[in-house]
């Protein structure tokens, strides 16, 4: 019998491209009840990692912290004097991050900004235009978060959506079980509005969950 060196597919990219930093690993760990397993895989977070590298991204947003896990993978690509605000509305999740940030995020600048993102995103106009906006957040409001990302984001800077297949439901004529039909409206309007390319250079990729990345014109 054939032996294989790895599980799949995925398994080769993680342990060739994306192995997991202890710190991530902490976090995680920290995050183990089924309804807070929601991190993006450390192959996206290595490919986030990626994306700020390569717009020299120094004020970024994130919609959606959970325990951190994707902001520390961002902060650890920042150039210096760069800035995350991550918008979180549970203030469980919110500790959590806080914790992991103060511990291995020494040096680097990450505010959590803790409240509903539809109050809290205006708030954050001020501070902008920024390099990068990552979506992660609930996709019912995917439409409503692009409308904030594309006044407050500079040219040549990225909106980066993740779970854009929405659990496969997105090219299905009617939604998977878990998938409210408003999600999937919202999530097509997402990806549909990102297409154009009059005004973004952009690809949905085709990640575990998928991933839209759009470089605004």
């Amino acid at each position: 019998m054939k032996k294989h060196l790895f599980e799949d597919r995925r398994d080769y990219i993680r342990q060739t491209f994306a192995h997991e930093p202890k710190s991530q690993q902490a976090i995680r760990a920290a995050m183990a009840s089924p309804e807070d397993q929601i991190n993006v895989p450390s192959e996206d977070g290595r490919l986030l990692q990626l994306l700020v590298r390569l717009v020299g991204a120094k004020k970024i947003v994130e919609i959606g912290t959970l325990g951190g896990y994707s902001s520390l993978w961002m902060a650890q690509a920042m150039p210096k004097g760069g800035q995350i605000y991550t918008c979180e509305y549970e203030d469980r999740r919110a500790k959590i991050a806080d914790k992991h940030f103060k511990k291995y995020a020494k040096g680097k600048k990450i505010t959590i900004v803790q409240g509903n993102a539809h109050e809290t995103l205006p708030k954050l106009s001020k501070k902008g235009p920024f390099d990068l906006i990552f979506i992660d957040a609930d996709k019912i409001s995917y439409a409503k978060y692009l409308d904030w990302a594309e006044k407050n984001l500079r040219r040549g800077g990225l909106i980066v959506g993740d779970n854009t297949f929405l659990f496969d439901a997105i090219w299905q004529e009617h939604p998977v079980d878990r998938v409210r039909q408003e999600a999937l409206f919202a999530m097509r309007d997402f990806n549909r509005r990102l297409s154009n390319p009059k005004k973004y250079q952009s690809m949905l990729l085709n990640t575990g969950q998928g991933m839209t990345v759009a470089m605004k014109l």
